[in-house]
């Protein structure tokens, strides 16, 4: 009998432990810092445009990302049936927006951007720039940032 109190009280422990909704915070000493407040203020924040963003903010971030990708020595990937790791190199040539939408799940000035882009490939090592490029599909992901401007997600 004795055990079946000692478990019925350890389970009501559990369970009250359990139903907890905040979680407890340590105790604040002396050397604590107050928080910092954030460095943008609501008035300098910039509300979310209503259109969608133009096809030279798209191009000119999609350009972006690729030289970025460039300046890291291009993208490793592995070839799946030798696994042999490679990396990739990229140059874009060309791109022009073909559509912008926005999810109702996102938060306002959020949206997936459709390009056509023309792009050259190597896995040599070679330069791409001197690679016939060819045309293919693209997507981005774009957001307005707070202090007025459009950037990459």
């Amino acid at each position: 009998m004795q055990n079946r109190s000692m478990t019925v009280a350890l389970l009501a422990l559990l369970v009250a432990g359990c139903s907890r909704t905040e979680i407890p915070q340590p105790a604040s000493s002396a050397t604590t810092s107050p928080p910092i407040a954030p460095q943008n203020s609501q008035s300098e924040r910039v509300p979310a445009p209503t259109e969608e963003p133009t096809n030279d903010v798209v191009r000119d971030l999609i350009f972006e990302q690729y030289r970025e990708i460039e300046q890291a020595g291009g993208m490793p990937v592995t070839v799946t049936g030798t696994g042999q790791g490679i990396r990739l190199r990229a140059k874009l040539f060309h791109a022009q927006k073909e559509k912008c939408t926005h999810s109702p799940q996102d938060p306002p000035g959020s949206y997936d951007c459709d390009l056509l882009i023309k792009v050259s490939m190597t896995g040599d090592g070679s330069d791409p720039a001197n690679e016939e490029p060819s045309e293919q599909g693209a997507r981005i992901g774009v957001k307005w940032d707070p202090s007025g401007k459009w950037i990459r997600r």
